[in-house]
């Protein structure tokens, strides 16, 4: 009896350490096909809700937590600094257009005086090239007695006349083609004061500061009459489109995650509800504690005095989040799973 106990019990001995190992090997393969973390969180995009404009806040349409649509009015900033601004611009703008169109006349009425004195040219030229050919047709018949004296001085004379009279014709037109403004650097001023009137109507519309996206309202800590300061945020808006489970992996793990391997996420709160998601990005680098980049996420080492495993951050884009789960900063646990296991 004694014999066939001990025999008996260094079988049971011995099926129970084969069925460790292979529980254990069971477990290794397991682990090694879908790495799991408890050190992750949930993370959706956020922005902080700035105004492009400064002003006195008149009205405010939102509250903490609350859930808006892409185009809603979230607050608005008193209008009235900014109507006037338009109102000026725009008479800027049309004491311009009224400045233009008397200058058109004017130039118009200038181009025609200077037409005139551009004919009066041509026709003194025409009167001294009849002078001169008929001074020049008389000279030579005084010998043959045809002519006397006196008609020739009289044709050198209304040469000389006709030569003083193209030359003040000539100097007249001059002046009167000088004398021809123009609009263009009244023009350049219409283009100026219509950018101011556009920038104007810019500013009263960002007077109203609209949601970007569909999100939900968080860190308001205002009220109405409060003084808005632009490009101060005023508060933060999740984007809430789009969640994600930022898990940190051991360095180790990081060969058996791909990008697109299904996961399974699990908050804290609701443990036994599974949330399905894919694996959309595996982090490229992380701020060690020597050295480090600009911008790369802090990952820290919980052991100083043994070598740790680095661990990188994997984003995983949750598929169909219930709504009253996600809330930025949940603590989750992540599952992702490399390959099916059959």
């Amino acid at each position: 009896m004694t014999s066939g106990t001990s025999l008996r019990g260094r079988l049971f001995a011995a099926i129970a350490v084969l069925a460790a190992i292979a529980l254990g090997a069971c477990v290794i393969f397991v682990l090694d096909r879908r790495p799991r973390t408890h050190d992750a969180r949930l993370f959706a995009y956020s922005a902080g809700m700035a105004p492009e404009v400064s002003g006195r806040i008149t009205a405010l349409h939102v509250t903490n937590n609350q859930r808006v649509t892409k185009g809603d009015v979230l607050l608005e900033i008193d209008p009235l600094p900014f109507e006037l601004r338009v109102g000026q611009a725009r008479a800027q703008v049309a004491a311009l257009k009224a400045q233009i169109a008397l200058t058109g006349r004017q130039v118009s009425s200038q181009g025609s005086g200077a037409e005139a004195a551009a004919t009066q040219v041509e026709r003194a030229r025409t009167q001294l090239a009849f002078a001169h050919e008929t001074r020049s047709r008389l000279e030579p018949m005084v010998e043959q007695g045809y002519v006397t004296r006196q008609q020739i001085d009289e044709a050198r004379t209304n040469e000389r006349t006709a030569q003083v009279a193209l030359q003040s014709a000539i100097k007249a037109a001059d002046q009167a083609r000088e004398a021809v403004g123009d609009t263009a650097s009244l023009e350049a001023q219409l283009a100026g004061a219509e950018a101011s009137e556009a920038l104007a109507s810019r500013d009263l519309r960002e007077a109203t500061l609209r949601a970007p996206f569909d999100g939900t309202v968080v860190g308001l800590e205002l009220a109405e009459g409060s003084f808005a300061v632009a490009g101060h945020p005023l508060f933060t808006l999740i984007k809430t489109d789009a969640w994600y489970a930022i898990a940190d992996f051991r360095e180790t793990e990081l060969p058996r995650i791909t990008v697109g391997d299904p996961a399974t996420v699990w908050t804290m709160a609701e443990s036994n509800r599974a949330i399905k998601g894919h694996v959309e990005s595996v982090g490229a680098g992380v701020q060690s504690a020597d050295h480090g980049g600009p911008g790369l996420p802090g990952v820290g080492r919980d052991l100083s005095w043994v070598v740790v495993a680095q661990r990188f951050p994997v984003w995983i884009r949750l598929d169909d989040p219930p709504r009253e789960a996600m809330h930025v900063g949940v603590t989750v646990s992540v599952r992702v799973q490399h390959e099916t296991v059959h």
